[in-house]
């Protein structure tokens, strides 16, 4: 009886990790009905060039936690955790074109989401940090 157990838990285990990592579905490249010019920054070549203008129109919105942003992130994105979104969407105008990201296009998927309930529409899911390449980075350190 133990040994089916175990074998049972394994077999579950596995299949939670695949879920998981590998059947999530990506919405990299996802715009919305307003940001059609903004596929031009999916590449990440052109958001590192678009990191390093002044762009007042555009936000680069990092949606992961706030330790992940500390550790490191595009240069000139501002951190709104997903989980938060809630609390901090109405910090953003509605005239503002939005790329966001983070560690799952998930995560930024159900923000991209819930804007666009709030009347948002010009916004572009880039997809998973890690596709950011450069040395580009920013690090910040917490201070107590």
């Amino acid at each position: 009886m133990d040994v089916i157990l175990v074998v049972f838990s394994v077999l579950a285990l596995i299949f939670g990790v695949y879920w998981y990592f590998i059947h999530v579905p990506d919405y990299y490249g996802y715009i919305t009905k307003r940001g059609e010019d903004m596929k031009k920054y999916l590449s990440p070549d052109e958001l590192l060039l678009l990191s390093k203008q002044d762009h007042e129109d555009i936000w680069i919105l990092d949606v992961r936690e706030e330790e992940n942003f500390l550790l490191g992130h595009i240069p000139g994105a501002k951190n709104f955790p997903h989980d938060k979104v809630d609390q901090w969407y109405s910090e953003i105008p509605k005239n503002k074109k939005l790329i966001l990201y983070c560690d799952l296009s998930l995560k930024t998927q159900n923000v991209i989401v819930f804007l666009e309930e709030k009347g948002y529409d010009q916004m572009l899911n880039w997809g998973k940090y890690k596709r950011w390449k450069f040395d580009e980075v920013v690090e910040e350190t917490i201070t107590i």
